[in-house]
């Protein structure tokens, strides 16, 4: 790992839940998806204490605002237990094809990152809904990115990414 992104990641777990300052958020605004990618499954062990923002206020569960997004620019981290943290980002488009952009996108940049470490990629297609998952082994997290139709009148489609244990059926 680089030098300066090592340090960034430091600051950013010592800063815990409080705000950044304008040098750090300048710096995580200019992280690469990889080194996004990188930290944030290096921080999967940690329920990814240091990329944790501000606590949403939720009946069921722990949520916070994370402090990067990989797409979109509503990235959270939520913790239904102590076993089962996932950082994920959602997107939401009027059209299909803005939908499917993202996801391209996402995969493009995930595969560019996780090349040549052995990562497995599947890929599941339908009429309206596109799915593209990368695991490594059952030790790490699964990185999961979707596409598909939502309920929404105003914006019926969405892509999300998903770093987290992975969940049976998806």
């Amino acid at each position: 790992m680089k030098k300066p992104l090592a340090a960034l990641l430091t600051s950013l777990v010592l800063t815990g839940c409080t705000g950044l300052t304008t040098e750090q958020q300048v710096a995580i605004d200019n992280l690469t998806p990889c080194e996004k990618i990188n930290a944030l499954l290096g921080a999967y062990d940690n329920r990814f204490e240091g990329l944790k923002r501000s606590r949403v206020n939720t009946k069921y569960m722990e949520t916070w605002t994370a402090k990067y997004n990989l797409i979109a620019d509503n990235c959270q981290i939520t913790a239904l237990d102590k076993d089962n943290v996932t950082y994920r980002c959602v997107g939401n488009y009027e059209q299909q094809q803005q939908a499917v952009a993202d996801h391209t996108r996402a995969v493009n940049f995930t595969q560019a990152c996780l090349a040549g470490n052995n990562w497995h990629q599947t890929q599941k297609e339908s009429a309206e809904s596109l799915r593209t998952t990368f695991v490594l082994d059952e030790n790490n997290p699964v990185i999961s990115i979707h596409s598909g139709k939502t309920l929404s009148r105003k914006q019926p489609w969405s892509t999300t990414l998903e770093i987290g244990k992975p969940v049976e059926g998806k």
